[in-house]
């Protein structure tokens, strides 16, 4: 296939000649590492002075993957992590399909707009808790779509920079609802479980109104609540723990040293885009990101299928053919099926 590699190199070369790098803060501050077409492992522990260094070192060797660390450092090029005098890291979050536990995500080795859509979902969750359980105001969250299943949740501010790993083990545990009790939100007679209330108590009023309203209703109009109703609201804890908690990669979040997929690079698996996204662009759906992410639209590629299919439509293109069968393609889709393993270049 070194054929089909150069093609998808020269792509990629003439995409990075006008990439906008200007997604990256503190450029001169992050240690890079790279991925290549041809080549096993990653080279790191790189660094650059600004963006157009940066431009002329991804032109002239064209990775694959391209990464930037969550951490600043003072000498960000040295080997040894001790060494790099370590200024602090921005909070990163990771939502991937892979991890959901969807029935769309669940098994899906392709990447479809429907397992996209539940990630979708989980970031709006989670930016929904960042917002109104952390104070944290819109502004101040990056939301990436990272070029295959999933997203990216990026905060840059200067207070969360110092966050220890603990710190941000406790972040996480709270998303994750980790050791969560209903209980705990019932303080004598106050009920802090209220759709009037932001965050975790607004929540969890519109779930036990979904689940049994009658029941939200009894917390609401009594003047003492009684273990009849503590019970009951404690029979939920398993549910609420399922459908409110936040599905993130808790390692990269905990990891401050992280390298994370750098801001409009492309993805080496789909040649799709690393593309910034916004509240609104999510709302509009996973086909709609997808669409934005694309960057190779112009020619068609011929493949022979190397297996079969399991779902009927690759990046919002209908696909017929069964193993063996030579198809014709955007240029787009052959890249991510060839480079996925599902295809074979067709001279």
């Amino acid at each position: 296939m070194p054929g089909f590699i150069d093609l998808v190199k020269v792509l990629f070369r003439n995409y990075y000649r006008g990439a906008d790098l200007s997604e990256i803060n503190d450029l001169e501050r992050r240690e890079f590492g790279f991925q290549f077409f041809d080549k096993e492992g990653m080279v790191r522990h790189m660094a650059f002075k600004n963006s157009d260094e940066l431009r002329h070192y991804l032109v002239s060797n064209v990775p694959s993957h391209v990464y930037y660390s969550s951490a600043l450092y003072n000498d960000p090029a040295n080997q040894d992590m001790d060494a790099k005098g370590w200024l602090g890291a921005d909070l990163i979050f990771d939502i991937d399909g892979d991890h959901l536990p969807t029935q769309n995500c669940q098994g899906v080795e392709l990447m479809t707009l429907e397992c996209l859509s539940d990630a979708t979902e989980e970031v709006n969750k989670l930016v929904d808790s960042l917002i109104e359980d952390f104070g944290l105001s819109d502004s101040s969250i990056k939301i990436f779509f990272s070029g295959h299943r999933g997203y990216h949740v990026h905060i840059e501010l200067p207070d969360v920079r110092d966050l220890t790993d603990e710190e941000r083990r406790e972040i996480i545990d709270y998303l994750l609802l980790r050791g969560f009790d209903i209980e705990r939100l019932i303080r004598g007679n106050a009920v802090l479980i209220d759709a009037r209330l932001r965050g975790i108590g607004g929540r969890l009023a519109s779930l036990i109104h979904e689940l049994d309203p009658e029941l939200l209703n009894s917390l609401s109009n009594r003047k003492k609540i009684g273990k009849y109703l503590i019970r009951m609201l404690g029979s939920l804890n398993h549910v609420v723990s399922e459908r409110l908690s936040t599905h993130i990669d808790e390692v990269v979040t905990m990891d401050v040293h992280r390298l994370i997929r750098l801001p409009n690079s492309l993805h080496g698996k789909t040649g799709l885009r690393v593309i910034r996204v916004s509240p609104s662009d999510l709302e509009r759906g996973a086909d709609f990101i997808v669409d934005k992410a694309i960057q190779f639209r112009r020619g068609s590629l011929s493949l022979r299928l190397t297996k079969k299919l399991p779902v009927r439509r690759v990046l919002g293109e209908d696909i017929n053919g069964d193993e063996g069968s030579v198809i014709k393609v955007p240029t787009y889709v052959g890249i991510y099926l060839v480079m996925s393993g599902w295809g074979e270049p067709v001279d």
